[in-house]
C-alpha cells in the first residue's frame, strides 16, 4: 500500500511539469526524453508512473481541472456568501485565466478528438468544470422565463474562458483589455442567471 501512495505522490509532484511541457511543446513534439529531462528523473521512472506518453498527456488533462478546482477552493475558502464567491471567482479568473498556458494542452487534445481516449478525457474535464461552475453560481431559485439557467450560464462562462484563451494566444487584446472583457461578459452572464 505504501508503494501505491509513493507513486501517487510522485505523479502529483511531476504533473505540473508534465503539463507545462505539453503546454509549451504540444503533444507531438513532446518526447518522453524531454519530459524526463524537465522532471529531473530518468525516463524509466516516468514509465513506472505512467505506461506511455499518451497516459502522461491524459493525466495532464485531468490535472488541469484538479489544479484549477484546488485553486478556486483556496481563493474562495473564506467566503460563505454565494454572491461574493461568484464576484471573487470572476475577478480572480479575469486576472489569472490562462496565465500558465495550460489551455494549450486542451487545444492540442481538441485536435486529437479522433482518439477516443483523448475525446473522453476532454469530455470528462469539461463536464467537471461545468459541474463546478454551476455549483459556484447556483442561486437555488427557480428558473425565470427569459433568464439563463445556471447550466447555460456555466457553459457560457466555459465558452468565454475558451475565447479568452484564444485572445491571449493570438494577442488580439492586451492583458488589461482581456481582463476587462472577461470580467464584464462573465458578470453579465451571471447576472442574467436565475
Amino acid at each position: 500500500m505504501a508503494r501505491h501512495s509513493q507513486i501517487d505522490e510522485q505523479r502529483k509532484k511531476l504533473l505540473p511539469i508534465v503539463c507545462q511541457t505539453f503546454s509549451e511543446l504540444g503533444y507531438r513534439r513532446t518526447t518522453t526524453a524531454e519530459l524526463a529531462l524537465r522532471c529531473d528523473v530518468r525516463e524509466n521512472i516516468l514509465y513506472r508512473l505512467w505506461p506511455d506518453k499518451k497516459a502522461m498527456f491524459l493525466a495532464a488533462i485531468d490535472d488541469i481541472f484538479q489544479s484549477r478546482a484546488e485553486k478556486w477552493a483556496e481563493v474562495l475558502s473564506d467566503l460563505p456568501d454565494p454572491d461574493a464567491r461568484v464576484e471573487r471567482l470572476i475577478a480572480y479568473e479575469a486576472q489569472h485565466q490562462g496565465e500558465f498556458g495550460f489551455y494549450r494542452v486542451i487545444f492540442t487534445a481538441l485536435a486529437e478528438t479522433d482518439d477516443d481516449e483523448m475525446r473522453d478525457a476532454l469530455i470528462r474535464m469539461y463536464r467537471q468544470f461545468h459541474k463546478l461552475v454551476v455549483k459556484q453560481i447556483a442561486t437555488g431559485s427557480e428558473h425565470e422565463e427569459g433568464k439563463l439557467t445556471e447550466s447555460d450560464a456555466a457553459w457560457g462562462l466555459i465558452g468565454l474562458a475558451t475565447i479568452s484563451n484564444i485572445i491571449v494566444e493570438l494577442k488580439l487584446l492586451g492583458p488589461r483589455q482581456r481582463q476587462q472583457m472577461f470580467a464584464m461578459v462573465a458578470n453579465a452572464l451571471v447576472q442574467d442567471t436565475v
